[in-house]
């Protein structure tokens, strides 16, 4: 039985709980009630309910933002899938290969996280010009790739490090070479991290707005981050009800992200933390 102590302790704890919960849901709920307003609306009592509501600036938002959330769900895809290859290849060989300098190696992987992105903005730039990539999608997707890797190494390596090396030693006595071992029994018992690499690679691709606004110029290929400041009239004046439309439109997609891949996101949260 709880006594007078506990109960005021709980109290006290989901008191706290709501006031969190209640910050976080605030700006959403104030993007929402001003996504159904107008600019006069907005100014004269932001925090009023809109009367009458119009549904027409979700309208107006997304012909704005239509081809830019494309483009960027593409990339997301795509990189986040490069990402994802790419670290399960290079973890699976840190966690059960043996090779001369592997420790060495891997601590230099792991040291590449010590480094700012800000320091690498110029150098990776230029980089970039060089290879005639600025300017393509090609430059979002390897970009991303080559940084998200890195973390993902990370992760893959020490959730596959806990993998028990006899179902690999059975699988080959059975005929089974690399490859078949790599994408029949690696890849399917990884999926909880792997998907975590994944929602993480698409959701940092997603929310990117600097490297997309240097590299990237014609409107046809840019992404959202940049795509959402493209609300300006020829008087230089912002509709800001279709602007919180536009950003309420292009939160779906990272919804619906989180809301298929939630489970596995938190298993391979958990189990990768538990194996470090």
């Amino acid at each position: 039985m709880l006594t007078r102590a506990s109960w005021i302790r709980q109290g006290l704890l989901y008191f706290i709980l709501g006031l969190f919960v209640l910050l976080t849901l605030t700006p959403i709920c104030f993007m929402l009630i001003s996504s159904l307003k107008n600019n006069a609306q907005i100014y004269g009592d932001f925090w009023a309910l809109p009367v009458p509501p119009n549904f027409s600036n979700y309208g107006d938002g997304f012909a704005v933002i239509w081809r830019y959330t494309m483009n960027t769900v593409l990339y997301a895809l795509v990189g986040g899938a490069l990402v994802v290859f790419l670290s399960a290849l290079s973890g699976y060989t840190f966690a059960k290969k043996k090779f001369l300098g592997k420790e060495t190696l891997f601590m230099l992987i792991l040291a590449l996280m010590m480094v700012p992105s800000v320091l690498t903005l110029i150098p990776s730039y230029v980089l970039y010009a060089d290879l005639g990539l600025l300017n393509t999608p090609w430059v979002i997707i390897i970009n991303a790739a080559a940084v998200g890797q890195v973390f993902g190494i990370f992760l893959c390596r020490s959730f596959m490090a806990g993998i028990s090396n006899e179902l690999f030693e059975s699988a080959r006595i059975d005929g089974a070479n690399e490859v078949v071992v790599f994408v029949r029994m690696v890849l399917p018992l990884s999926l909880p991290v792997l998907m975590t690499i994944f929602i993480m690679t698409s959701l940092n691709i997603y929310n990117d707005y600097i490297w997309p606004l240097l590299t990237i110029k014609s409107n046809s290929i840019q992404m959202i981050g940049v795509g959402l400041t493209q609300f300006k009239n020829q008087f230089g004046v912002s509709n800001m009800g279709v602007e919180f439309a536009a950003y309420a439109i292009s939160s779906l997609p990272l919804v619906l992200l989180f809301s298929f891949g939630m489970k596995y996101y938190i298993q391979g949260v958990s189990q990768g933390a538990l194996k470090m």
